[in-house]
């Protein structure tokens, strides 16, 4: 039995769904959207989970160019206090993607 079941033609999806493959990615995006220029303890408390669950998930979402951090990963000192923003041209892209992946688009 495959591990996987996947349409012939639905690879464009794959990307849109790794990216925000959980709900606790959409609900970092949907917080720090309600709420722009917030730091990682602010975001996990709105969702009630430990700031320690959603660093990993701020990583990556930032790497996907969805979050956009101050300052940038690159400039970053060890310590550093952190605030995010949504990209909100990214997400709209993300979005039609999938949209156009599923026929909704």
């Amino acid at each position: 039995m495959p591990k996987y079941a996947r349409p012939v033609d639905g690879e464009g999806a794959e990307g849109p769904l790794a990216i925000l493959g959980n709900m606790v990615k959409a609900g970092i995006i949907r917080q720090v959207r309600r709420t722009p220029n917030v730091g990682r303890k602010t975001v996990a408390d709105a969702l009630e989970v430990a700031p320690s669950t959603i660093v990993p998930y701020l990583g990556e979402l930032e790497a996907a160019g969805l979050l956009i951090a101050d300052p940038p990963k690159a400039e970053r000192k060890r310590g550093e206090w952190v605030v995010y923003r949504v990209n909100d041209e990214m997400v709209t892209e993300l979005y039609l993607r999938l949209g156009q992946e599923i026929g909704e688009i």
